[in-house]
């Protein structure tokens, strides 16, 4: 937008006139900002970072939707305050949460091999996530990165700005990428695919992933999945206090895993804190006795009252669900604590088949 459509997009909002795209009146200046080609809607620029989320579509005038029972602003979802958590405390994230140094040597080996042979002088790529091991991993020479976020705190406080100053970070959802078709060569996640809501969200993140990737693209992704045994939960707090656990991340999933239900149902986070507080009622002293630094605790504490949901999906279920416009090349195994639960596959986009893509 230009200085002028500034200007005057902001002569509407304390008119009334702005509005967001579920109705809510919008109350704040817009500073920076892109207007679509039809100049129907109007996305704010926030410190550089366009925010291309559908619920932050701004719409002005006459067609502009009422509604006053949402008065509040864009609707926020369950996750919204759990990222703002994990933003600000990121630095205390252990793997398996993060992508250890053995996790970015299969993607970076994962990527080359899906890459070998490839025509594109400078592949795009897509990071779905913000992760700073993968944004700052080994690409392909002449890669042009671009992350797609949904969270704006984890965009502020987590992308390695400085580290990879050539990417580009847009706020956005995956259900919804702001990316036209087959224009990537590669697309990256980090436990980002399977554990979407399932199966609507789960399916329409897959099929746009399917569909921003050019035909022989890569997909690689990381995820988090459950055993096909249900674990008992006492086994896991056995382990715990007996040493036999390396992190409270790994306990955390383990926890989380133990509690799922159906692949539809998943876990709470909220579930995963009573369980932790009835069985740990003093963090403090089981850290000092397994050695660990106090901070350690906040991995459970993130969760306390959470209303998210955790999605687990067995690997047959992953597997299942990415065989329509994907097909699987490689799938590897870590070798650290339960890495059997933290597989990363890469699956190449299948030939469209003369169908025409979605404009």
């Amino acid at each position: 937008m230009t200085p002028d459509e500034v200007a005057e997009f902001n002569t509407s909002v304390p008119e009334g006139r702005a509005r967001y795209a579920s109705g809510a009146p919008v109350t704040e200046i817009l500073e920076r900002g892109l207007v679509t080609v039809d100049e129907a809607s109007v996305y704010a620029i926030l410190e550089g970072v366009p925010a291309l989320m559908p619920e932050l579509r701004m719409v002005r005038g006459e067609g502009a939707p009422a509604n006053a029972a949402n008065p509040a602003g864009p609707r926020q979802e369950p996750w919204a305050d759990y990222w703002e958590k994990v933003s600000r405390h990121w630095d205390d994230l252990r793997p398996p949460r993060r992508p250890a140094p053995q996790d970015i040597a299969l993607f970076e080996g994962l990527v080359a091999e899906g890459c070998a042979g490839a025509r594109s002088a400078r592949p795009r790529a897509l990071l779905l996530g913000v992760t700073p091991e993968i944004a700052t991993m080994r690409w392909p020479a002449g890669t042009q990165l671009l992350a797609l976020d949904g969270s704006a705190a984890m965009i502020r406080h987590v992308w390695p700005r400085r580290a990879v100053p050539g990417a580009a970070v847009v706020q956005g959802s995956w259900s919804a990428m702001p990316i036209r078709d087959a224009t990537c060569d590669i697309v990256v996640g980090d436990s980002s695919i399977a554990h979407q809501a399932y199966p609507d969200t789960f399916f329409a993140v897959v099929g746009e992933v399917g569909r921003v990737l050019k035909d022989g693209g890569v997909l690689a992704t990381r995820a988090f999945t459950r055993p096909e045994e249900r674990e008992p939960v006492e086994a896991i707090f056995d382990d715990l206090r007996n040493g036999r656990i390396g992190t409270l991340d790994y306990c955390r999933w383990r926890l989380a895993a133990a509690l799922h239900g159906d692949r539809a149902t998943g876990t709470r986070m909220g579930d995963i804190w009573d369980v932790w507080e009835a069985n740990v009622p003093d963090p403090g002293e089981l850290m000092r006795s397994l050695g660990w630094p106090q901070e350690a605790a906040r991995v459970m504490e993130n969760l306390r009252g959470g209303e998210a949901v955790l999605i687990f999906p067995t690997l047959a279920e992953l597997r299942a669900g990415l065989v329509e416009d994907l097909e699987e090349m490689a799938c590897e195994f870590p070798d650290y604590e339960d890495g059997d639960r933290y597989p990363i596959l890469l699956l190449r986009r299948k030939p469209r088949s003369g169908r025409r893509s979605r404009a």
